[in-house]
């Protein structure tokens, strides 16, 4: 596990510490973005600030309100297309020659959301998965299988440039490939570690009999390194995949502005944050109001994401939606004393039905509780947007392949009554067979709004 250097075990005293350290980088990269006319400057001066010298510690970098989101990332896109040629923002600080890789988000709205890079951004991004890399046991020398969506999402040519700057040897067929020929490839290739979202390493656990008549156990892979959505904290879906497998899960989000962080193998008690040298992830606020929430350990709130040496196009106070819980101090499964962070839900996903605020994955860690009598797919179906609900919440849930028709509504009953328990929430569940949910290579997504029929 990478280590900062930070002389204390006190939670509040490291805290203060790395906010200390953080802030000399602040000073340097508000000064760097106030040269930005188009996008930056104009932020701060709408936020009070009139000079980079206002901004006098690390309080009032806090104070500002957020300076990003998606819809203003997109709009600056759009807006940069229009003046400039580049669909990469008016944010973009760097000289456009200057930036030599690009990755973006899957475009579901129908614009992608995209991320430029430098040489200098690309090489500390390479540093930070490398973390990642060695806590999960990769090794440089090492095959390893990559079956993240290879087009241009971050975990794709992002992630298979970092691997060979590693040293490791990565097959890059990606989820596009399919599952057929997927599990072909990793019985051909014999790689220690499997890159694939949760969703699709579960699917290989179903498939592997059929496809390539054995178990997906006698492949050899000893790392999963799972990403893009939730599952990996799940203890269920955690102790299914593993068994099945015969290998370590680990659960990591980054490659987006310096991010970094990996569970560490033996549990799951949240991700360690191994890149507090270059970004802040967990500046916390409230979701509604944005005020800062204080910084310490069991904090919850909505991330703004800055990173602090970033030079095309940073994030600076971007409010991510993501709603985190900080821990601080010892990890109670490997021991490792720093930050970890946990993501509960996010902002936009929140269901709120009838005053009871829930988000997506709680229901789904509920139904994962009940392998293996499910499958571990659900759907929530609504009947028009989110986030107001009204009652019953409808949920659907798969059952596993071996369970008896007849034994249906008590497991729906029975997942009710948990969540009521749980979430102070009793939806109405429906159980339908093995094989009825599509499947995704990539992300699933949990909601679905299927209008009510008139």
């Amino acid at each position: 596990m990478h280590h900062f250097n930070v002389p204390t075990r006190d939670p509040g005293e490291y805290l203060a510490e790395l906010n200390s350290r953080r802030f000399e980088k602040l000073k340097r990269q508000i000064a760097y973005l106030w040269g930005n006319e188009d996008y930056f400057r104009p932020r701060f001066i709408a936020a009070g600030v009139t000079s980079p010298d206002d901004i006098r510690s690390f309080d009032d970098f806090r104070a500002l309100p957020p300076f990003m989101d998606k819809a203003s990332h997109r709009a600056s896109q759009e807006e940069s297309l229009a003046r400039y040629g580049h669909p990469f923002g008016l944010h973009l600080t760097a000289p456009l020659k200057d930036v030599i890789h690009l990755a973006a988000t899957s475009g579901t709205t129908g614009q992608p959301t995209w991320y430029a890079f430098t040489r200098k951004d690309q090489a500390i991004t390479n540093e930070i998965l490398a973390r990642l890399f060695a806590v999960a046991g990769v090794r440089p020398g090492d095959t390893t299988f990559h079956a993240f969506g290879l087009s241009l999402w971050l975990a794709g040519i992002t992630f298979m440039q970092a691997l060979e700057a590693y040293g490791a040897r990565p097959v890059a067929v990606g989820a596009e490939g399919g599952i057929s020929k997927i599990l072909r490839y990793i019985e051909m290739t014999r790689p220690r570690a499997l890159f694939a979202t949760p969703s699709l390493v579960a699917q290989l656990i179903e498939r592997a009999p059929d496809e390539i008549g054995k178990p997906v156990g006698a492949l050899g892979i000893e790392i999963l390194f799972c990403s893009g959505e939730p599952g990996v904290g799940l203890p269920a879906f955690r102790d299914r995949v593993t068994e099945a497998y015969g290998a370590r899960i680990f659960d990591v989000t980054g490659g987006a502005w310096h991010n970094g962080t990996i569970s560490c193998g033996t549990g799951w008690h949240g991700m360690h944050h191994l890149a507090e040298d270059y970004c802040f992830r967990y500046d916390l606020v409230d979701p509604v109001t944005r005020a800062p929430i204080e910084l310490k350990d069991g904090a919850v709130g909505e991330a703004l994401h800055t990173a602090l040496d970033y030079e095309a196009a940073p994030a600076f106070r971007n409010a991510t939606g993501d709603i985190l819980r900080l821990h601080v101090g010892e990890c109670p499964s490997c021991g490792q004393f720093g930050s970890r962070i946990e993501i509960i839900g996010r902002a936009d996903d929140m269901l709120n039905v009838k005053g009871v605020k829930v988000y997506p994955s709680a229901l789904q860690d509920i139904v994962t509780g009940f392998l293996p009598h499910v499958s571990g797919q659900l759907r929530i179906r609504l009947d028009g947007p989110p986030p107001r609900v009204n009652p019953p919440l409808k949920v659907v849930v798969e059952a596993a392949e071996t369970m008896p028709a007849d034994e249906w509504d008590g497991l729906a009953r029975a997942i009710e009554q948990r969540s009521r328990d749980i979430l102070a929430l009793r939806p109405a569940v429906t159980v339908v067979p093995f094989g009825t949910l599509p499947r995704s290579n990539q992300k699933t997504k949990l909601v679905e709004i299927v209008p009510a029929q008139s």
